[in-house]
């Protein structure tokens, strides 16, 4: 996979997860019945101090790890696609299998490779996920987060990792919140709510604006994240991501 084109600026990894997921989620169109977990997290407690740090230290710990395996369901004009495959965090790059199921994207079955600012497509993928990107058969095009969802949800599994912790003092008063305790593959975790603090920050190049509050998090209490949820342009489609160590 290719290098990261950018590093993150420091102001926006003090911010982290207070801003920089709150600028990806807007501007696209989608439908799906249920939410992946519920909408409302205005009665749910604050975050401890403890929480807090535990989510500050999240996108870090993903970084450390460098890599994950991915299995997302992302709603299409309520037509779940599933993306399967892996994400390379320390270079900001990802390849998938993307399958559809009915609507734009018909039942196809399609490799894709992107990074923050674009997305390479190999249609009609008769082969399991390869190892490594093929070096041709690619057409590349812009990733457009503002309009595709399935762009925002790429660019979400990539901003989900961080070169450093995130700020617990601005996640403290972000609008987080901690909703209950579960168990995802047998380890306990603590379901988070995202922050739910708006921005009038024009989104960076690579970013959608957002509706606030839409985001879900499975921690585990290594400050791993197993779990990842988002509802996307503020419809009720959710992204939902399971994250799990990847294959050697």
């Amino acid at each position: 996979m290719r290098p990261p084109r950018r590093r993150t600026s420091p102001a926006v990894s003090a911010c982290g997860i207070a801003l920089t997921l709150l600028t990806l989620l807007g501007g696209t169109a989608c439908t799906q019945e249920k939410p992946a977990a519920p909408a409302s997290a205005t009665s749910a407690p604050a975050l401890t101090a403890r929480q807090a740090e535990l989510l500050a230290l999240t996108r870090f710990a993903n970084y450390r790890r460098g890599t994950a395996q991915v299995t997302a369901d992302i709603p299409v004009q309520g037509h779940p696609a599933r993306l399967t495959g892996r994400i390379d965090w320390r270079h900001s790059t990802g390849l998938a299998i993307l399958q559809g199921n009915g609507g734009v994207l018909e039942h196809g079955r399609h490799l894709l490779r992107w990074d923050r600012t674009t997305v390479s497509v190999q249609r009609n993928w008769p082969g399991p996920l390869p190892p490594h990107p093929p070096r041709d058969g690619w057409t590349q095009r812009a990733l457009t987060a503002t309009t595709s969802t399935i762009d925002t949800a790429l660019l979400l599994l990539l901003n989900l990792a961080a070169d450093r912790p995130d700020n617990a003092q601005l996640l403290l008063h972000s609008g987080a919140r901690s909703l209950r305790h579960e168990e995802v593959g047998g380890v306990p975790v603590t379901v988070f709510a995202g922050p739910s603090t708006t921005t009038s920050q024009e989104p960076s190049p690579g970013t959608a604006r957002t509706t606030s509050g839409h985001t879900r998090y499975w921690i585990d209490a290594d400050g791993g994240l197993r779990r990842f949820s988002a509802r996307l342009g503020g419809s009720t489609g959710w992204l939902v991501a399971q994250l799990s160590a990847a294959k050697q």
